[in-house]
């Protein structure tokens, strides 16, 4: 789509609201699921428009999100708020038949990574506030989230491994396949663990950091799931230095300082752990990183569906390599300290 048409689209899908004068909008690259820009108006605060991804798009989705973001405003939580148009429609639709979104603006910086073992604790109170805020949500999600389907994952990646169109490429990457199959399955976690409103996705970029907290963004991945996805997945994207391109001075790319802040801060604001989320707690960042291993594992057979940096990589199967090695190095790491946190806890 050209930028003129791209100016005429964004303009025909704000007609649908009502709002004040808009001076100009740009493009929010962190996002790779949704289209979206940061509106600005004459007068007030920007808001957010994204074109919707048709998976995330249906009427049920959208209920979902308008239950979980008025209830969020409602406890003064501070996270985006869904607007509607004039006509009361949670979207507007364009020309060819693209649904869009438009929520309030979320003050404070969006970040690549964690930098600091504060940065991480304030990561970690926030999660612990998303989760305690949204422990009075009475709502019965009308959508079905698969989110960390552990077991799901791991069965994918067995069938696809046996599937005789990918014997050849089964060869290449048997090793560390099988590895990952006979540790996932190990730590998939137990279906008895209480379960309680997730955020679904809590990755660094889905944060906003204000002056002296954070606030948890992007809900489209709410659910009701054991709260260690949450912090399985959080701490596998806060806590890895590779993702920026460093380690620890003794060549280690599992943060246990960061690690251990974000604990801290969680724990301290969260509700008492039940003693089985205790016992899983020290393993939960490697279950969801070894989740992820087994998801690029499958798509370097299946060769579909991860994006990949063609600046870095030749194909996809090449960059879905790296991300098979990377996941499983940090989650022999986590492995070896897995002890060292449980003494924190």
């Amino acid at each position: 789509m050209s930028n003129h048409s791209l100016n005429k689209t964004i303009v025909h899908v704000l007609s649908s609201y009502e709002l004040a004068p808009v001076q100009g909008y740009h493009p929010i690259t962190d996002g790779i699921i949704h289209q979206t820009y940061q509106v600005e108006l004459e007068e007030g605060a920007p808001l957010i428009l994204q074109k919707l991804h048709p998976l995330l798009n249906t009427e049920d989705t959208l209920a979902d999100f308008e239950a979980v973001t008025q209830h969020l405003a409602r406890e003064g939580y501070g996270g985006p708020r869904l607007l509607l148009t004039r006509d009361g429609s949670r979207t507007a639709s364009d020309d060819s038949g693209g649904r869009w979104r438009l929520s309030s603006y979320v003050a404070g910086h969006t970040r690549p990574h964690i930098e600091s073992p504060q940065q991480a604790a304030l990561a970690g109170e926030a999660l612990a506030t998303f989760h305690q805020v949204m422990s009075s949500f009475t709502y019965a999600f009308k959508s079905p989230h698969p989110g960390h389907d552990t077991r799901g994952h791991w069965e994918r990646l067995r069938l696809a491994s046996q599937a005789p169109q990918h014997q050849a490429r089964w060869g290449e990457i048997q090793g560390r396949a099988e590895q990952i199959l006979s540790a996932l399955e190990g730590v998939i976690l137990p279906s008895e663990l209480p379960r309680v409103v997730v955020h679904g996705d809590p990755k660094v970029t889905n944060i906003r950091f204000q002056e002296e907290r954070a606030v948890l963004i992007d809900l489209d991945t709410c659910a009701r799931h054991t709260r260690l996805v949450d912090l399985g997945d959080a701490l596998r994207s806060w806590c890895d230095l590779s993702r920026e391109g460093s380690s620890t001075p003794d060549g280690r790319v599992f943060s246990l300082e960061r690690c251990q802040a974000a604990l801290d801060a969680y724990l301290k604001v969260s509700d008492p752990l039940t003693a089985l989320e205790r016992l899983w707690l020290p393993r939960c960042c490697r279950t969801i990183t070894l989740e992820l291993a087994s998801r690029f594992a499958r798509d370097y057979l299946e060769d579909h569906y991860f994006a990949f940096d063609a600046k870095r990589f030749g194909s996809r199967r090449a960059h879905n390599l790296h991300r098979v090695e990377s996941m499983w190095r940090l989650a022999e790491e986590m492995r070896e300290a897995e002890e060292v946190i449980r003494s924190w806890i």
